[in-house]
């Protein structure tokens, strides 16, 4: 009788550890991190260099080209890559464009700084 409790109380704690051991399914599916490589950037971009202080999601890309181009340029590839431009509005001061962009539920913001001879394109990742 001893014999038989000690053993279900071993099949028990051997079935339960079993069942531990076993990986739990994901009950949603994982995004992946939004990255730099998924927006579209002109060509001729420069690998970008990180902003301070933004802990890697802000990227500043150098253009040399004017900045109205440049910005015509990165609408129209938004628009062929199937982004949605949510936002699309000058700085107070002027001096720099702001988009917000969003595809696939992960909204990246984007400025164009600049003259007519060369373009900063700041990117913050979501």
């Amino acid at each position: 009788m001893v014999r038989l409790a000690v053993l279900s109380i071993m099949l028990a704690l051997s079935v339960g550890t079993a069942l531990a051991d076993q990986p739990v399914p994901p009950t949603k599916p994982v995004t992946p991190p939004a990255t730099a490589e998924q927006f579209p950037l002109p060509k001729d971009a420069k690998a970008p260099s990180a902003a301070p202080g933004g802990g890697g999601r802000i990227q500043v890309y150098e253009i040399p080209r004017g900045r109205d181009a440049v910005i015509t340029e990165v609408r129209e590839l938004l628009k062929k890559s199937g982004w949605t431009i949510t936002k699309d509005d000058p700085s107070p001061s002027g001096r720099a464009i702001r988009l917000e962009v969003k595809k696939t539920d992960k909204v990246y913001k984007v400025s164009f700084t600049g003259d007519a001879t060369r373009t900063a394109l700041i990117l913050t990742l979501p």
